[in-house]
């Protein structure tokens, strides 16, 4: 197997992984995620067949063609890919402030003596009039790690109120030991450390503290949840390394922490334009099920200048109902360019797959303080903010505009919040023939677009013998029964709905919610139902 694979991992999904395995060469049998059977994911791992997903580890001189070409012959296993390398988008940093911060606030003054365009951002100010962000709303950072403790992070830090600090235990018993701030996937503990300075970039972005008298302003005022899967694999700063197995495991994670959007500011290293999505099926089942659950995932379109409608840039290649994908735009609402060369494109971009831009060029965000390849070494406060570039900046505005969108509207489903963000863009003639949208964010336009959602007129709901029905009219087809956190297929029966829900979701004399989702978004009223 040659390109940008693990050299020695293939990760494999199988029924019955332990019968194949002894008849080959294996090193090692890791499983992607093991949660108790209670965690309150567990439902979601179960349906998207991720407690099913093993890392095999083989020899380095194994001939990964043959041993896929036989695995995959086999009929236990379901798929098998090489487990390919993940890399956060490359930043280009600067130096120190909101009034810097043009992407927030662009007043036509110039950015980096370069000439800028008034009121080429985000409109930021007009919607902080709205809101700012809430606290109970909760944004993964899935990255290299969080400085925590920054002096402009740290009161927008998430933690975790059921876990006790560093007692090696699983207080809160959701499988995960001492994940108070985020946790740490790589090394699987609750260091949350940047090892990277990326992860604080986006930190930054999306909510560093705002009117606190230090630095820059976040988007929004809402939690940032360190979600690092990096890991160091030598002495020096660049020498790091992440894969797919991480990256999806990153995703899981978030989704038991409660997370209600996951910046994703990086990309697989798998060639571009030469693999299959079913060399990328892993990834794609992780990405499943945060649609499962709920959750915007907000993905770059890669630094390359490559046509993500030719040229498949994963995660955001999956192209699922709950991701948005991210092109950089500059201080003139232009696509991301070199300052002196118009022609050349180096954002992503995709009029078929890229939803819209945001502002990627000369960004102003903190810095990681240590001794990380992007971290500031520095004792002046100052140097530990800077500028910089790329789609990863981009993605991160978007995750932004999408907390305050979920604080304005806490009941709206992933798809509706996604229908906000990209009716309310800035549309610019410039980005019509790139984007889906043809548009830059706006966050004053994402909060006050209406989409024309209607909800299911529920008129009745009624549960017997492990059969949830419901009685109405305005049906879709894919329709879900929402019985508390968990949702249930909805089927025709006649004119009405029937959702098969087990007994276990209505504990006897506990009231629990319900409702029907349609698959735009729509939602009914609940129903409390009491057995």
């Amino acid at each position: 197997m040659t390109g940008e694979n693990s050299g020695d991992q293939l990760m494999l999904l199988a029924r019955n992984v332990g019968e194949r395995v002894r008849g080959t060469s294996v090193n090692r049998v890791e499983a992607l995620i093991s949660l108790p059977s209670s965690s309150a994911v567990s439902e979601i791992i179960s349906r998207r067949g991720l407690d099913r997903i093993f890392l095999l580890k083989y020899p380095l001189d194994t001939d990964l063609d043959a041993l896929i070409s036989e695995l995959s012959a086999n009929e236990q296993v379901e798929y098998a890919h090489p487990n390919y390398r993940i890399k956060p988008t490359s930043v280009i940093p600067d130096d120190p402030v909101f009034e810097q911060q043009w992407g927030l606030r662009n007043l036509g003054i110039g950015v980096d003596n370069n000439a800028s365009t008034i009121d080429a951002d985000i409109k930021a100010v007009q919607a902080w009039e709205i809101t700012t962000g809430s606290p109970d709303i909760i944004v993964a950072v899935s990255d290299s790690g969080v400085d925590i403790t920054h002096p402009d992070l740290a009161p927008n830090i998430y933690t975790n109120a059921g876990e006790i600090p560093d007692n090696r235990i699983d207080d809160d018993r959701n499988g995960y030991v001492d994940d108070v701030h985020g946790f740490n996937l790589a090394e699987q503990n609750g260091d949350t450390s940047d090892i990277l300075g990326h992860g604080t970039q986006m930190a930054g972005i999306i909510a560093a503290r705002m009117n606190n008298s230090v630095g820059i302003s976040g988007v929004c005022q809402s939690k940032i949840l360190p979600v690092k899967f990096f890991k160091r694999t030598g002495p020096f700063p660049d020498e790091i390394d992440a894969t797919v197995v991480d990256g999806a495991r990153s995703l899981i994670y978030a989704i038991a922490a409660g997370a209600s959007i996951i910046n994703a500011s990086w990309r697989t290293l798998l060639p571009v334009g030469e693999v299959s999505e079913d060399h990328a099926q892993a990834l794609k089942d992780a990405v499943t099920a945060t649609l499962d659950a709920g959750i915007l995932l907000v993905c770059i379109a890669g630094n390359e200048g490559f046509n993500n409608d030719y040229s498949n840039v994963y995660p955001g290649a999956y192209r699922l109902p709950n991701q948005i994908v991210v092109a950089a735009s500059d201080y003139n609402d232009g696509l991301w360019h070199p300052a002196l060369d118009p022609f050349t494109i180096k954002t992503g971009f995709g009029v078929e797959t890229v939803a819209l831009s945001a502002p990627g060029v000369s960004v102003f965000t903190t810095f990681a303080r240590g001794e990380c390849i992007s971290c500031s070494s520095s004792e002046d406060p100052e140097a530990w903010y800077g500028r910089i570039d790329g789609t990863s900046a981009a993605a991160a505005f978007v995750s932004g505009v999408a907390a305050l969108v979920k604080t304005k509207y806490p009941e709206d489903y992933v798809t509706i919040i996604k229908q906000r963000i990209l009716e309310g863009v800035s549309r610019r003639d410039i980005l019509s023939p790139f984007l889906i949208t043809g548009g830059r964010l706006n966050a004053l336009g994402a909060l006050t677009s209406q989409p024309g959602v209607l909800p299911p007129a529920v008129t009745g709901v009624t549960y017997k013998g492990k059969k949830l029905f419901f009685e109405g009219s305005g049906f879709q087809s894919g329709a879900v029964a929402v019985v508390g956190s968990s949702t249930y297929a909805a089927n025709p029966k006649g004119d009405r709905l029937l959702a098969k829900v087990p007994k276990s979701a209505f504990p006897v004399g506990t009231p629990v919610h319900v409702k029907l989702r349609n698959p735009d978004g729509g939602t009914s009223q609940s129903f409390t139902i009491t057995r």
